[in-house]
């Protein structure tokens, strides 16, 4: 009887110890895709604001990040990028992520 408390109780510490354990998913069993942290995209869109570090663009879609179109700040990596857009403009733009963000690569004025 005590060999059946003592192969219980192991059981239970076990399994108490799995659950901080979380499995994680890969991209295959997710069905979603990770991009590659050196991956470049591109978009066109409208700037609607410029400030000091970045730039706001209400942009269409980016179909290689299944991203819809949106409204959302850019930083740049030199306010010399921003020197030639005002809000208003239309743009192409490519960017990568960065950071927790998104960092201009080049922003052209169409």
């Amino acid at each position: 009887m005590r060999k059946i408390y003592l192969a219980g109780a192991a059981a239970l510490l076990a399994s108490v110890a799995a659950c901080g354990q979380q499995p994680t998913a890969t991209s295959e069993q997710s069905g979603a895709t990770q991009a590659p942290s050196d991956a470049i995209y591109s978009a066109a869109g409208s700037v609607t604001a410029v400030s000091g570090e970045g730039v706001t663009i209400s942009h269409g879609p980016v179909p290689d990040l299944q991203w819809p179109a949106m409204t959302m700040e850019f930083r740049a990596p030199s306010p010399d990028m921003l020197a030639t857009v005002a809000a208003g403009d239309q743009v192409s733009f490519a960017f990568r992520e960065a950071d927790g963000g998104y960092v201009l690569t080049s922003l052209t004025k169409n």
